[in-house]
């Protein structure tokens, strides 16, 4: 990759998605199953970016990485477990959660967004 940027193309085209869940001892309601289009990843592995999609449900959110996400479409809840702040995300929603996160995740609709991790 010679490119000093990347285009992130909300359908990922050319990237094979990785079908996956939360565990399911975190899994509160429905069967929140996603695919994943991991798109790139930095030589030290500290920082990644893609696209992911997740279908209905709620689970608890644990996070030790920062993640920044764009939501391209659908409708999807963050509780925050200590302050209990609730947060919708819709398309052109952008959201960080930070190191140290914890809280609920709730589904409405499927949901799909553009992520960068560090950590």
């Amino acid at each position: 990759m010679d490119a000093k940027y990347l285009v992130i193309d909300a359908q990922a085209p050319g990237v094979a998605p990785v079908a996956g869940s939360p565990a399911a001892e975190r899994v509160i309601e429905g069967a929140p199953s996603n695919l994943t289009w991991d798109l790139e990843r930095s030589p030290d592995g500290k920082v990644e970016t893609g696209v992911w999609e997740v279908a209905p449900g709620a689970w608890h959110v644990v996070k030790d990485a920062w993640e920044f996400m764009h939501v391209i479409s659908g409708h999807s809840e963050i509780t925050d477990a200590q302050s209990g702040e609730t947060v919708t995300l819709r398309a052109g929603s952008s959201f960080v959660m930070r190191p140290g996160f914890r809280g609920v995740w709730r589904v409405i609709e499927p949901t799909r967004k553009v992520w960068v991790t560090y950590g």
